[in-house]
Protein backbone atom coordinates (compact mmCIF):
# COMPACT_ATOMS: atom_id res chain seq x y z
CA UNK A 1 0.00 0.00 0.00
CA UNK A 2 1.29 3.35 -0.87
CA UNK A 3 -0.93 5.72 1.62
CA UNK A 4 -3.01 4.70 4.13
CA UNK A 5 -5.54 7.74 5.19
CA UNK A 6 -6.71 7.93 8.04
CA UNK A 7 -10.24 9.71 8.57
CA UNK A 8 -12.48 10.32 11.83
CA UNK A 9 -14.55 12.76 10.13
CA UNK A 10 -17.69 11.68 7.87
CA UNK A 11 -16.56 12.27 3.86
CA UNK A 12 -19.11 15.70 3.29
CA UNK A 13 -16.66 17.11 6.34
CA UNK A 14 -13.60 17.17 3.71
CA UNK A 15 -15.37 17.88 0.11
CA UNK A 16 -13.49 20.78 -0.57
CA UNK A 17 -9.82 21.30 1.23
CA UNK A 18 -8.03 23.78 -0.52
CA UNK A 19 -9.64 24.11 -3.54
CA UNK A 20 -9.04 20.31 -3.87
CA UNK A 21 -11.26 16.92 -3.07
CA UNK A 22 -9.96 14.78 -0.88
CA UNK A 23 -11.36 12.03 -3.16
CA UNK A 24 -9.32 13.16 -6.09
CA UNK A 25 -5.87 12.63 -3.74
CA UNK A 26 -7.01 8.91 -3.00
CA UNK A 27 -5.70 6.15 -5.22
CA UNK A 28 -6.44 2.77 -5.90
CA UNK A 29 -3.19 1.51 -4.45
CA UNK A 30 -3.69 3.43 -1.31
CA UNK A 31 -5.69 1.97 1.85
CA UNK A 32 -8.60 4.03 3.70
CA UNK A 33 -9.40 3.46 7.37
CA UNK A 34 -12.22 4.79 9.27
CA UNK A 35 -12.12 5.55 12.90
CA UNK A 36 -14.41 8.01 14.76
CA UNK A 37 -17.56 9.42 13.57
CA UNK A 38 -16.44 8.69 9.84
CA UNK A 39 -17.61 5.11 10.59
CA UNK A 40 -21.15 6.30 10.63
CA UNK A 41 -20.41 6.98 7.23
CA UNK A 42 -18.88 4.17 5.51
CA UNK A 43 -21.07 4.20 2.44
CA UNK A 44 -19.57 7.20 1.31
CA UNK A 45 -16.11 5.89 1.38
CA UNK A 46 -16.83 2.79 0.24
CA UNK A 47 -15.39 2.85 -3.67
CA UNK A 48 -12.64 5.39 -2.94
CA UNK A 49 -9.52 2.60 -2.02
CA UNK A 50 -9.04 -1.30 -2.99
CA UNK A 51 -8.02 -1.47 1.04
CA UNK A 52 -10.83 -0.37 3.21
CA UNK A 53 -10.71 -0.79 7.06
CA UNK A 54 -12.23 0.53 10.06
CA UNK A 55 -11.48 -0.20 13.77
CA UNK A 56 -13.12 -2.36 15.54
CA UNK A 57 -13.62 -1.01 18.87
CA UNK A 58 -15.21 2.64 17.23
CA UNK A 59 -17.59 -0.02 15.38
CA UNK A 60 -18.70 -1.54 18.80
CA UNK A 61 -18.70 1.70 20.59
CA UNK A 62 -21.20 3.31 17.92
CA UNK A 63 -23.66 -0.26 18.29
CA UNK A 64 -22.77 -0.65 14.08
CA UNK A 65 -21.46 -3.29 11.89
CA UNK A 66 -18.55 -3.20 9.00
CA UNK A 67 -19.92 -2.19 5.91
CA UNK A 68 -19.41 -5.31 3.21
CA UNK A 69 -16.18 -3.64 1.29
CA UNK A 70 -14.88 -2.96 5.18
CA UNK A 71 -12.48 -5.31 7.20
CA UNK A 72 -12.91 -4.81 10.42
CA UNK A 73 -9.51 -4.58 12.38
CA UNK A 74 -8.23 -4.24 15.63
CA UNK A 75 -5.26 -1.36 17.34
CA UNK A 76 -2.41 -4.09 16.79
CA UNK A 77 -3.76 -4.49 13.34
CA UNK A 78 -3.80 -0.60 12.81
CA UNK A 79 -0.32 -0.19 13.92
CA UNK A 80 0.40 -2.88 11.49
CA UNK A 81 -1.24 -0.78 8.20
CA UNK A 82 0.67 2.03 9.21
CA UNK A 83 4.29 0.45 9.67
CA UNK A 84 3.50 -1.35 5.97
CA UNK A 85 2.62 1.65 4.39
CA UNK A 86 4.94 4.10 2.73
CA UNK A 87 3.18 6.92 4.03
CA UNK A 88 0.18 7.37 6.16
CA UNK A 89 -2.19 11.07 6.18
CA UNK A 90 -4.59 11.98 8.93
CA UNK A 91 -7.52 13.75 7.68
Amino acid sequence: MNTLHIFSKPLSTFSTFRSVTVTSLISDSDGILLMGEACFDQASYQNLASQQYVLSHCLVARGITAHPSFSSISDVEWVTLIDNAKKSITW
